[in-house]
């Protein structure tokens, strides 16, 4: 009986030794399987970490290089803006002095001419079948003690100074001494550019106011 104890016992004690190495075995695999992990974690993060800044910096030199770039174009871009804006200032002085009493023509404002019996000229733009049509309202005034028959011409000019567009009046509705008198029409283009100046001048026959209205009456 002792001998078969002393069996069971030493079969117990052998088989909780191997359970035991294969726990210990079991842990050490697992020990090792989580370092591997580990490291190839570690090792990942250290490549995407370094391709990460290889890009940053390839972007970096790029978004520089851009900025280099676009440095030089705006540089670039406004001295051909100064270039640009000197030229249609000698463009316009040009204009100015080869044409006498020459106007730029400015839409929707109160022009002040103040020639003979021309006071004031107000340009209006309007839309007509897609296509704009200038309108103008030219304010006359007899300064004079003379009755003045209105006669004007209006001249527009585009900005290299070629005339592109008339109107006329011919013989007015008199004017007496110290009256004004407004007159609207639109102008008439023979050239398709856009109009940047204008000229008006009149020619107004006068006649003493006192003979005029003898003749009146």
């Amino acid at each position: 009986m002792e001998s078969n104890n002393n069996a069971d016992q030493y079969s117990d004690r052998k088989s909780r030794r191997t359970r035991k190495a294969r726990r210990s075995h079991n842990n050490r695999m697992k020990i090792w399987g989580l370092t591997v992990v580990l490291l190839l974690l570690i090792i990942i993060l250290i490549i995407s970490r370094a391709y990460s800044s290889s890009q940053v910096d390839k972007l970096s030199n790029r978004v520089s290089s851009i900025q280099q770039q676009l440095f030089v174009k705006e540089e670039e871009v406004d001295d051909l803006r100064s270039q640009l804006t000197q030229l249609k200032g000698e463009l316009k002085g040009y204009v100015e002095g080869r044409i006498p009493s020459v106007m730029s023509l400015v839409p929707d404002e109160v022009l002040e001419v103040n020639k003979d019996i021309i006071k004031n000229i107000v340009f209006s733009v309007i839309m007509q079948n897609g296509s704009k049509v200038y309108e103008y309202k030219l304010v006359m005034e007899n300064l004079t003690k003379e009755i003045i028959v209105p006669k004007f011409k209006l001249l527009i000019f585009d900005k290299y100074g070629i005339q592109i567009g008339l109107d006329q009046v011919l013989k007015g509705e008199v004017l007496a001494p110290g009256e004004s008198r407004s007159y609207s029409s639109k102008v008439e283009f023979f050239m398709n550019n856009e109009p940047v100046y204008f000229q008006v001048f009149s020619e107004a026959p006068r006649r003493p106011a006192l003979r005029i209205q003898d003749h009146v009456e």
